[in-house]
């Protein structure tokens, strides 16, 4: 019975070509989650800029909505954390932020900046107060001692 031998073989393609459309799919999706999160994220950037923190830490909420693993998006909240005396948060998110951050050194320094920052103000009661010593889209933040 020959049908019988190829039934297998046939239904192995069809899945091979059902998870091939399957995973074309989800890179559209992926494609498209990027770019509606990296507009999230210049908006919010101006938002900041426009000195409306708790509007840009709301529109960096939805950025992680579309994208809950992007350590960009984490470390910029943390940011926004920081400068609204929320240290406690903003420690954690930059924490977050380094455990999804792969081989970006730059961006793994920054959050151990911004932790370090985190841990002092927390500490002392205190805002970060030194003279600013890193620029990110979002602006400033203070990280001296």
């Amino acid at each position: 019975m020959p049908t019988k031998s190829l039934l297998p073989g046939l239904i192995l393609a069809f899945c091979a070509a059902a998870s091939l459309d399957s995973v074309a799919a989800e890179r559209r999706a992926s494609a498209h989650s990027n770019n509606a999160s990296t507009t999230l994220i210049e908006t919010a950037s101006q938002q900041y800029a426009d000195g409306q923190l708790d509007q840009a830490a709301a529109t960096l909420e939805r950025a992680l909505h579309i994208q809950p693993n992007n350590p960009a998006t984490l470390h910029y909240l943390g940011v926004l954390r920081l400068q609204q005396g929320e240290y406690q948060q903003a420690e954690t998110l930059a924490a977050r932020s380094n455990l999804r951050v792969g081989r970006n050194v730059q961006l793994r320094n920054r959050n151990m900046q911004l932790i370090q920052a985190a841990q002092r103000a927390q500490a002392s009661g205190k805002p970060p107060h030194a003279e600013p010593r890193h620029q990110t889209p979002l602006g400033t933040y203070l990280v001296g001692g």
